[in-house]
C-alpha cells in the first residue's frame, strides 16, 4: 500500500528540485527578482539604442544637409589647384625665357671672341659674326617679349580664378571645421550604437537566462509544493526506513508463505465441513441463485419453502432448479417491469428455437404476465401496488413509464415538500457544446465529459449533506469515465459515491440518484433512452430501454436527478420514455436546471438558481475553471499559463490553424526545450481551410516547433490534456480562435484525464507508422463507415496514379482491447 501511494513520485526529481530552491539566491522571490531587474536593464538598453538611432538618424540628416556646403568647398578647392597649375605653366614660361636667354649670353660671349681677333680674323669671319649680330638681336627680343607675355598671361588668369574663390567662399554656409565636426559626431555615434547594441545582446542573454533559471525554479517550487500537498515526502522517508526491514523479511518469505498455504488449506477443509453441518442444520438459508447451483451442500437441501427474490433478473433454468428443491411451496418475487436477466451475447443473440423460448423470455414472461393488467388478472400472482420510497413526482414518472397507474403510495411519501426542495431535476445540459457531445463507442452508446462532470458534483454535493447517491448510466463506458472522474476527489479511502450501470443498481436504494442518460442535444444521434418506448410492435432493444429507466428512476429515495438535452427531452417522440419526463416538466416537484448556469464564466450574468442550485455550482467551481472567451481575453492567459507550467505532456487536439498560432509557438517552443512531450492533432488538408497556402505555412512552423502533428480526417475535438492531469475541453479551438464567443472547462484530475487520454487512443494514435509504399512519414488518420480506423499515406507523389486517380497506401490500426 505504501509503494502504491507513491505512484506519480519521482524522488530524484524532487529532492533535486528541494536542493534547488533551498540554494541561497535560487528561490522562487530572488529568481524572481533578477528576471525583473535583468529585464529593467534590457529595457533601458533597449531605450539607449532608440535613443541612439534617433540620434544618428539627426546627424545623418544633418550630414545630407551639408552636402551642397562640400561640392561648393571642394568647387574651391578645384579652382585653387588650378591656381597652383597657372602657376606652374607661369614658372615653366619663365624656365623659356631664361633658356632664351642664356642662349643670348652665349652668343654674345662668341661674338665678343670673334670681335677681340685682330682686323684680319673678323675680316675673314665677317659673315659669321654678321650672322651672329642677328641672331643675338632675335634672342634678345624672344628672351625678353617670352618673360614679359608669361608672367601678364599667369597674373591675369590667377586673378579671375582668386575672384571666382572669394565669390564661391562667401556662399558656402558651413565652414570646412563645421563640416568635419558634423561628420565626427555622427562617426562617433555609429560606434557608440554598435557598443550599446553588443550591450544590448548580452542584457539579452543575460535576461533569458534569469528567465529560464526563474522557470526552473518555479517548476521546482510547484514540483515540491505538489508532493508536500500529497504527503509524498514523508511516505518516501518512511519507505526507505521500512525497505531495509522487508529485504531482511524477504528470506523469510518462502516458508511463511509454504506455512499460510498449509494453515489455509486446512482452514478450507474444515470450513467445508462446518459449512455443510451449518447448513444442514439451519431453519433459513440465505444465498444466491450461483452459488445455490455451485455449492453441493446448499443445492442438496431439501427446502420447506424456496423464496426467489427479483425473479425477474433471473434466468428459467435458474429458477426451475431452485424452485425444484421446493416440498411444499415455491414463492417468485420481483417486478416484471424492471430489467430481466443478462444473457451472455453468444446465446442471448441465437437464433434456435429451444434457446429462444426457454432462456430468452424471463419467468414473468413465461407465465403470460406482461402488463400490469396482466399481473393484477393472473391467479397465481398478487401484486403488491403501495410503495414506501419515494415521493409523487417520483411515482407519477414510474406510473406513465411502467406501471399503467397502479402504483400507490404510502401516507409518508405523499408529503408535500417546500417548493426549494424539488424531487425531480432535469440538469439540462444545452450550451455546453463539446462538453455535451457524445463519443460514441457503438450505433447506439456512447459517453460524454458532461455526466461525469455533474455527476461529480452532485455526488459531492449531497455527501456533505450526508446523503448517499447511486450515479446511474445506461452505458459501462460512460460508467467507467464517471468513476475515474470520482477517483480524484475520492476521501478517506472510499468513493465518492457508487457508480454503475441499471443491472448492477437493480434492487438497490440511494438517498439521491443521478441519471445520466448520456442525450445530447443539437444534430447528435439519439441513444438508447430517446429511442426507449413500449409503444405496440416494440421489440425487445426499445422495450428494454423503458425498463432500465424505470430502474433508474426507482432507485431514489429523496431526489432524482436526469442529465440530459434539455431540446432532446422537449422534442422526445411521444410515447417515448424522455417524452413521459417532459410531460412532467412544470408540475409540482419537478425541476429543470440548465448546466450551462452552473458551469458559467466567472463574471457571466446568470439567472436565479435557486437554493440547492447555487450550493451545486458552488461545488462545481471547486474542481472546474470555466474561461468564457471573446475578443481573446482570458482564455489564452489560462491556455499558456498551463503551457508553462507543463512538466512532461501535452496532448492537443485543435482541428484547425490559423494567425493566432504565432503568438503560441515561443510557449510551445520553450516547453519542448525543457523536456515537454507535445503532441497535436489536426484535421488533414482534405478540409477547404487546412488546404489554403497560409495554413499549411503555419502547420509547417508547427511541426518545426513540437515533437509529433497528426492529421486527422474530419476531426473536430477541442481538448488539451497537461501532465495527464489537467484536461481543458469545451468548443474553443485552441489554435485559431479568433473572436467568437467559446466556453472551456478545466478539469484537474489524473485518473479523468487518462481515460479520455484512453477514448481517444492517444497513445496509439501518436505513433503513425511509415508509408510502406514510399517509406515516407506523411500519414493521416482516417476511419471507414464501420467505425475502424487506419492510417493513410497523404504524399500526393505517393498516392497518385499514371492516370491521375488516388491510389494511396493504408494500414489498419490495431487498438488494444479495452480501449
Amino acid at each position: 500500500m505504501l509503494e502504491s501511494s507513491l505512484t506519480g513520485f519521482d524522488a530524484p526529481s524532487y529532492f533535486a528540485a528541494l536542493k534547488l530552491i533551498r540554494t541561497p539566491g535560487q528561490d522562487v522571490a530572488a529568481t524572481q527578482a533578477r528576471v525583473t531587474e535583468a529585464e529593467q536593464r534590457l529595457g533601458q538598453a533597449v531605450q539607449r539604442l532608440d535613443h541612439l538611432a534617433n540620434a544618428i538618424g539627426t546627424a545623418h540628416a544633418r550630414q545630407k544637409a551639408a552636402d551642397a556646403a562640400k561640392d561648393r568647398w571642394r568647387e574651391v578647392d578645384d579652382l585653387s589647384e588650378e591656381i597652383t597649375r597657372v602657376r606652374e605653366a607661369a614658372g615653366n614660361s619663365e624656365v623659356d625665357a631664361l633658356l632664351a636667354d642664356d642662349h643670348r649670353r652665349a652668343l654674345e660671349l662668341r661674338l665678343k671672341d670673334l670681335e677681340a681677333k685682330g682686323a684680319v680674323g673678323r675680316w675673314r669671319q665677317r659673315d659669321t659674326i654678321a650672322a651672329l649680330q642677328d641672331e643675338l638681336a632675335d634672342a634678345r627680343r624672344a628672351a625678353t617679349e617670352a618673360s614679359q607675355e608669361a608672367r601678364g598671361t599667369a597674373t591675369a588668369h590667377i586673378a579671375r580664378i582668386g575672384a571666382r574663390i572669394n565669390a564661391l567662399a562667401e556662399t558656402v554656409p558651413l565652414t570646412r571645421d563645421q563640416i568635419a565636426r558634423l561628420e565626427a559626431d555622427a562617426a562617433s555615434l555609429v560606434a557608440e550604437s554598435e557598443q550599446a547594441q553588443q550591450r544590448a545582446v548580452a542584457l539579452e542573454q543575460e535576461a533569458i537566462r534569469a528567465s529560464e533559471t526563474a522557470a526552473r525554479t518555479r517548476q521546482a517550487h510547484d514540483l515540491t509544493e505538489h508532493a508536500a500537498g500529497r504527503g509524498w515526502p514523508a511516505q518516501h522517508d518512511r519507505a526507505e526506513r521500512l525497505r531495509p526491514a522487508v529485504a531482511a523479511d524477504r528470506t523469510r518469505r518462502p516458508e511463511l508463505e509454504k506455512q499460510y498455504q498449509q494453515a489455509q488449506e486446512e482452514y478450507e477443509r474444515l470450513a467445508r465441513n462446518a459449512q455443510g453441518e451449518i447448513i444442514k442444520s439451519a431453519k433459513l438459508v440465505a444465498t444466491t441463485l450461483a452459488r445455490f447451483r455451485t455449492n453441493r451442500t446448499v443445492l442438496e437441501g431439501p427446502y420447506d419453502v424456496v423464496l426467489v427474490d427479483e425473479a425477474r433478473a433471473a434466468t428459467l433454468p435458474e429458477v426451475l432448479l431452485a424452485t425444484g428443491k421446493a416440498d411444499r411451496a415455491a414463492v417468485l418475487l420481483g417486478d416484471f417491469m424492471q430489467l430481466g436477466p443478462v444473457i451472455p451475447p453468444a446465446l442471448g443473440n441465437n437464433d434456435r428455437p429451444d434457446i429462444k423460448r426457454w432462456l430468452h423470455p424471463d419467468v414473468f414472461q413465461h407465465c403470460g404476465i406482461h402488463e400490469p393488467a396482466d399481473a393484477q388478472a393472473h391467479p397465481s400472482c398478487v401484486t403488491l401496488t403501495e410503495q414506501h420510497r419515494f415521493g409523487p413526482a417520483v411515482m407519477r414518472l414510474a406510473n406513465d413509464l411502467a406501471y399503467g397507474g397502479v402504483l400507490t403510495g404510502g401516507p409518508q411519501v405523499l408529503r408535500e415538500r417546500p417548493d426549494n426542495d424539488p424531487e425531480i431535476v432535469l440538469i439540462d445540459t444545452d450550451g455546453l457544446h463539446e462538453l455535451a457531445r457524445a463519443h460514441l463507442t457503438g450505433s447506439r452508446k456512447g459517453w460524454w465529459p458532461a455526466g461525469s462532470l455533474i455527476a461529480r458534483a452532485l455526488a459531492e454535493l449531497h455527501r456533505e449533506q450526508g446523503e448517499e447517491a447511486g450515479i446511474v448510466t445506461p452505458y459501462g463506458v460512460q460508467a467507467e469515465a464517471t468513476l475515474e472522474a470520482l477517483r480524484d476527489v475520492e476521501g478517506a479511502g472510499r468513493p465518492l459515491a457508487e457508480v454503475g450501470t441499471a443491472h448492477r443498481f437493480q434492487g438497490r436504494e440511494f438517498d439521491v440518484v443521478v441519471f445520466d442518460t448520456v442525450e445530447g442535444s443539437g444534430d447528435s444521434r439519439e441513444l438508447w433512452m430517446a429511442l426507449a418506448h413500449r409503444q405496440p410492435g416494440a421489440d425487445a432493444w426499445h422495450r428494454n430501454g423503458v425498463r432500465l429507466f424505470n430502474v433508474a428512476v426507482t432507485r431514489t429515495k429523496a431526489r432524482l436527478y436526469v442529465v440530459a438535452g434539455g431540446a432532446r427531452v422537449r422534442n422526445a417522440k411521444p410515447g417515448t420514455a424522455l417524452a413521459r419526463l417532459a410531460a412532467l416538466i412544470g408540475s409540482p416537484g419537478v425541476r429543470v436546471l440548465k448546466a450551462k448556469h452552473l458551469i458559467a464564466p466567472p463574471k457571466a450574468p446568470v439567472p436565479f438558481r435557486g437554493e440547492f442550485g447555487t450550493a451545486l455550482a458552488e461545488v462545481l467551481g471547486r474542481h472546474v475553471e470555466v474561461t468564457d472567451v471573446h475578443d481573446e481575453t482570458t482564455f489564452y492567459d489560462t491556455f499558456t499559463e498551463e503551457i508553462h507550467r507543463a512538466h512532461h505532456s501535452l496532448w492537443l487536439w485543435a482541428p484547425w490553424v490559423a494567425k493566432r498560432l504565432r503568438s503560441l509557438l515561443p510557449a510551445l517552443a520553450a516547453a519542448a526545450d525543457r523536456g515537454v512531450q507535445i503532441t497535436v492533432f489536426i484535421r488533414d488538408d482534405t478540409d477547404q481551410l487546412q488546404r489554403k497556402p497560409a495554413s499549411q505555412a503555419l502547420i509547417a512552423d508547427l511541426r518545426a516547433v513540437v515533437h509529433t502533428v497528426i492529421p486527422m480526417n474530419v476531426m473536430h475535438q477541442k481538448i488539451a490534456v497537461f501532465d495527464e492531469r489537467t484536461v481543458l475541453l469545451g468548443s474553443l479551438n485552441a489554435l485559431s480562435q479568433s473572436w467568437t464567443r467559446e466556453v472551456m472547462v478545466a478539469m484537474r484530475g489524473a485518473y479523468f484525464a487518462r481515460k479520455l487520454l484512453a477514448h481517444e487512443h492517444a497513445e496509439t494514435f501518436a505513433r503513425p507508422p511509415k508509408c510502406g509504399r514510399c517509406q515516407g512519414a506523411e500519414i493521416e488518420i482516417r476511419r471507414r463507415k464501420n467505425g475502424n480506423w487506419f492510417w493513410r499515406c497523404y504524399a500526393t507523389a505517393c498516392k497518385t496514379t499514371p492516370s491521375g486517380r488516388s491510389n494511396a497506401w493504408t494500414q489498419d490500426i490495431h487498438l488494444r482491447a479495452g480501449r
